[in-house]
């Protein structure tokens, strides 16, 4: 399993060339009640590798394709909102209502949490859906990002 740490130094590796965060001190680092009301919306609890990604960068992109964060305020225009972007694919029938949208690319694949399995430490396996193809994509959500920052074509 990817590391925090380990992801951290990729992050800094990458930063300003191809990854694109905010920072723990931007508006967009979410709080306690916006997390609780996320959490409410999509139905489960969000996985601690993804809980400490928005806490520490809010949001951001990994070469142009945005990862989903939790907005200060949801509304119809927060389109970059893991709820709004979740909520959106269940109600379309695009993903079952186990899954928990984190990314979608200009290729079609839709990147999610599949919260019907969790291991010890809280963490979903991470999929990639294109199509009627689904695959498991990653162990976690570190993992997920990791190998986007790192192999973005695999």
């Amino acid at each position: 399993m990817t590391s925090i740490t380990e992801l951290e130094k990729l992050i800094a590796e990458y930063s300003g060339n191809g990854v694109e965060f905010g920072t723990a001190s931007s508006d967009l680092s979410p709080t306690d009640e916006r997390v609780a009301e996320t959490e409410n919306k999509i139905g489960c609890k969000l996985p601690p590798s993804y809980l400490w990604f928005v806490k520490n960068y809010g949001g951001g992109h990994v070469y142009g394709e945005e990862i989903f964060a939790i907005y200060p305020v949801l509304s119809d225009l927060s389109v970059g909102d893991i709820a709004y972007q979740t909520k959106s694919e269940r109600e379309q029938g695009f993903v079952r209502d186990s899954a928990v949208v984190v990314c979608s690319n200009d290729f079609g694949e839709t990147f999610y949490f599949d919260t019907s399995t969790q291991d010890d430490d809280g963490e979903y396996p991470v999929f990639v859906k294109a199509g009627a193809n689904e695959k498991r994509y990653a162990d976690s959500f570190a993992g997920f990002l990791y190998k986007r920052i790192e192999n973005p074509e695999g």
